[in-house]
Formats: structure tokens, sequence, C-alpha cells
């Protein structure tokens, strides 16, 4: 492997772990805040949470595919695609059915900002950017010093790394 694949590897070898664990971690985290502000759990808070940990998950495997691919199993990658690339609706539908859910209880119980809802914002914002960094535009710059690098000097957002992957995957199916 070139050197510039043995970074990428390295660093994919422990992020798509972090993914993964924070489509666990992220969700209990909240609760427990909650449980131990006296909150209650709330229909809004479920929603957000499983939207959440769903596109976190999402994430988890497109970096393990994407490091598989690059330690030789191409298969992976190719199995991945079609099933990340059915995903994509249901994962806009779970964000959608958040901030829906979000909505509804501040319009039927009034608008306090209890702690089950500010965690139900939060972990509902976190799926709608998670939505777009995977599915639209890369949002994330922070890990990586070229993609940071990028940003600060005026080059923008560029298109997700699994949106191209999806893009590509597509183009191909239409060919054969």
């Amino acid at each position: 492997m070139p050197v510039s694949e043995n970074r990428v590897a390295i660093r994919l070898r422990w992020y798509w772990q972090m993914e993964a664990a924070n489509a666990v971690l992220l969700p209990v985290l909240a609760w427990l805040l909650v449980a131990q502000s006296g909150g209650t759990m709330t229909a809004a808070f479920g929603a957000s949470a499983l939207a959440c940990a769903w596109l976190l998950v999402i994430g988890a495997l497109y970096w393990r595919a994407v490091l598989r691919k690059m330690q030789g199993a191409s298969g992976a990658l190719d199995y991945w695609l079609p099933r990340l690339a059915k995903a994509e609706f249901p994962s806009l539908a779970l964000v959608l059915v958040a901030a829906s859910a979000i909505a509804l209880e501040f319009a039927m119980l009034g608008g306090g900002w209890t702690a089950a809802r500010i965690a139900a914002v939060a972990l509902a914002t976190l799926a709608a950017l998670e939505y777009v960094n995977y599915y639209k535009i890369q949002l994330q710059h922070f890990d990586n010093g070229a993609d940071f690098k990028r940003l600060i000097t005026g080059r923008g957002f560029r298109k997700a790394h699994m949106a191209r992957d999806i893009a590509a995957w597509r183009a191909a199916k239409r060919e054969n």
C-alpha cells in the first residue's frame, strides 16, 4: 500500500469503530442525562435517539467497507453500497419523523425546555447533520488536516464520500 493509503487506513481503522460506538453511546448518555435530571422518556426523544443511532451505524458500515476494500476485500464496498443507497430514504424519513415528533411535542405539551426535549433536539440535529454528511455534502472537516485546510482556504464543501460512491455505483448499474 502507498504511504497515503496507510495513513487513510490507519485513520479509518479507528474511525468506523468510533462511529459504531457513538451509535450506542450518544443515545445512552443522552438518556442518562435526562433520567438524572428527573426527566422521562418521550416519543420525541425515542425518535431522535433512533434517528441518530441509525445514521451513525450507516457511517460505521460505510467506513468499515471502505477500509475493507483498502485491505483487499473489494467485495465489501460492492456489498454495502446498494444497501446504503436503499437506506437513504429511510434515513431521511427517520430524521423527519424525529423533527416532527419534537414539533408535535412542543405544540401539544407547551413550549417548556425539558431535559428530554433538549436531548431530543440535540440528537435530531446530529442525525440531520450525519444525513447531510453521508448522503449529500461533506460537513466534517475537523478530523483530517487536508479537509480542514481545504475548508479554511475557501475551497468550501464537496460532495460526501459516500454520496460519490453511491453515484458511481448507480452510474455503473445503469451502464450494465
